[in-house]
């Protein structure tokens, strides 16, 4: 009788394994093949079919619960109807936004070298080149010297320079400062009250009475985003760096506006050459004589174009008609375009990024769209 109890016991076991299964695969296949509807339908289905095997089998209270939990765990997904949208051909126009144009420090390196102003290092304690050791007085590249009175420089680098030219205002005639020219980098030999030293990089000899700083390297992380500047007044070009015939294409020029004018790294400027007076005069030219070896031909009248400098005196009505001459007037014209790079409080250094003419010591510089 126990035997009979166990083997039952152990069969409806299995059996409940078994339903169990079958339930589960069936209600997977059910639900991903019958639509919405169906589904809560077909899960009816299956709970009836739950409780005929029940009865069935002849199972207890608690194996009928946990076979309809069973059934309860089975988790359905849960099925959405998306907005479906209809596209037709078309042309679709999206504005195209350019970018902002960067300078990197890479590109700007060969540029910016050292633009001292003799504002900056008033104050500072300076040394001075003395002389050679064998009393040579031009110092060039490698060349080593003696200086006194060195302020201390970490790198044990110094940067030899000397008084450059004084900035005025070419209209007003107003002090606006003046420039320190950089002529090489010297490198700290032999301490002492009388230092020895050796120049390493040389633009020009250093001379007996040269300056010299602690040496700063120029700033390779500053980025420049150029943009048009907008002058409320007109500047004008003040030095071309001792560049006689006037700076060309990526040439350094100092400029009479800076930092309490409004101008940052970057801002973009035009230069207009001024208004130029031309002399025109006539001259007739003898036809050769029969002696000659030339030959023979008609009288011809040549002309002659003069451009008067700006201090030059204008001749007179009398001069012009003895000379057979003409005074022309001609109009002002775009000279080139810069890119401020380094700013002052007055003053600022610009490159000149093209130029259609030298950029001249006295030029007009506007903004761009002027």
């Amino acid at each position: 009788m126990l035997l009979n109890f166990i083997r039952i016991a152990v069969e409806k076991r299995v059996a409940i394994k078994a339903i169990r299964a079958m339930q589960a695969k069936l209600t997977r296949k059910l639900i991903s093949l019958a639509p919405k509807p169906v589904k809560s339908f077909g899960i009816f289905v299956l709970r009836v079919s739950a409780l005929c095997l029940t009865a069935f089998l002849g199972l207890s209270a608690a194996q009928t619960q946990d076979l309809g939990s069973a059934l309860d765990q089975q988790s359905l997904p849960d099925y959405r109807v998306l907005p479906v949208s209809v596209l037709s051909p078309e042309i679709r126009e999206t504005a195209l936004t350019e970018s902002i144009p960067v300078l990197t420090p890479d590109v700007l390196a060969p540029f910016l070298g050292d633009p001292l102003l003799m504002d900056e290092v008033s104050g500072m304690l300076t040394g001075r080149v003395i002389t050679g050791p064998e009393g040579n007085v031009l110092l060039g590249q490698f060349s080593p010297f003696l200086a006194q009175d060195l302020p201390v420089s970490k790198s044990g680098l110094y940067t030899v320079f000397r008084e450059g030219d004084t900035l005025r205002h070419p209209v007003s005639g107003e002090y606006l400062a003046t420039m320190a020219h950089v002529v090489g980098v010297a490198r700290l030999d032999s301490p002492g009250e009388i230092a020895a030293l050796t120049m390493i990089r040389s633009a020009e000899e250093a001379v007996p009475g040269d300056h010299l700083i602690a040496y700063k390297a120029p700033s390779r992380n500053a980025y420049l985003y150029p943009a048009p500047a907008e002058l409320p007044f007109d500047a004008y070009v003040l030095s071309t760096f001792g560049i006689a015939s006037g700076a060309g294409g990526y040439s350094l020029v100092a400029i009479s506006v800076g930092s309490q004018d409004g101008i940052r790294p970057g801002h973009l400027l035009s230069t207009r050459y001024p208004e130029q007076t031309i002399l025109l005069t006539s001259k007739i030219v003898s036809p050769a004589r029969p002696g000659d070896n030339c030959r023979i031909t008609d009288a011809k009248e040549a002309v002659y174009v003069r451009m008067l400098r700006c201090d030059e005196r204008l001749p007179s009505q009398r001069e012009l008609l003895g000379r057979s001459g003409e005074l022309l007037r001609l109009p002002e014209g775009h000279a080139g375009e810069l890119m401020v790079i380094r700013v002052f409080d007055r003053v600022s250094y610009a490159l000149v990024r093209s130029a259609e003419r030298a950029v001249q010591v006295g030029d007009r510089v506007v903004s761009p769209d002027t």
